[in-house]
């Protein structure tokens, strides 16, 4: 179903598939080369132009430290980045959420992930599933919406949340993320917000 020479003029393509059994991390590759085509074919890999291959696991506890250990030990990367973020994740609410709650840890029971181009997700400001959890949200979320930095309060003093807008700066030239953690931070911000938690906490 692949429009193969339009594969071929974007250098490759990211995709993913849900539901297919046995299949968590697969790759379509083609080979120019007959005799090489032959063995495949001899080897039960189809006659091309793409062959499959693919491994039945994806065990991303395991795999992503793995990766990581990888790169910085044995200076062996896993994959070769293409100068920045391409495609990210961003939180999507599971069911009709309310102002006020906490969202539990990604891929949990109020929300998921879906794939997003890296531009849309700077550009709308999504906030990332893998920065969800400890997050309070500032207003209703109707479920399947999308959700933004603009949605929630940001638990308190995160790296994962310092790194990201690095990552922004950095890649992008972006620092709307910087100044928002900033602006989270400072003293002027967090005494009115004790004085708002102070006059709403009821008396015994």
């Amino acid at each position: 179903m692949y429009d193969i020479d339009e594969l071929r003029g974007l250098g490759g393509v990211i995709d993913y598939v849900v539901g297919t059994p046995l299949t968590k991390v697969y790759c379509l590759a083609e080979h120019p080369d007959p005799k090489q085509r032959h063995y495949l074919e001899l080897y039960k890999m189809g006659p091309g132009l793409l062959y499959s291959f693919f491994i039945p696991y994806h065990l991303v506890h395991f795999e992503a430290p793995n990766a990581i250990a990888r790169a910085f030990l044995f200076r062996d990367p896993t994959t070769t980045p293409l100068g920045g973020p391409v495609v990210e994740v961003c939180a999507v609410a599971k069911r009709d959420l309310k102002a006020g709650e906490i969202l539990d840890d990604y891929g949990m029971y109020m929300t998921y992930g879906e794939a997003v181009n890296s531009d849309e997700m700077c550009a709308r400001r999504y906030l990332p599933e893998g920065l969800v959890e400890g997050c309070r949200l500032k207003r209703d979320i109707a479920k399947d919406a999308v959700m933004t930095y603009d949605d929630v309060v940001l638990p308190a003093g995160r790296l994962a949340d310092r790194l990201r807008a690095e990552q922004y700066r950095s890649f992008r030239g972006e620092t709307w993320l910087e100044e928002l953690l900033n602006a989270a931070g400072s003293p002027e911000r967090n005494a009115s917000q004790a004085g708002r938690i102070i006059s709403y906490a009821p008396a015994d």
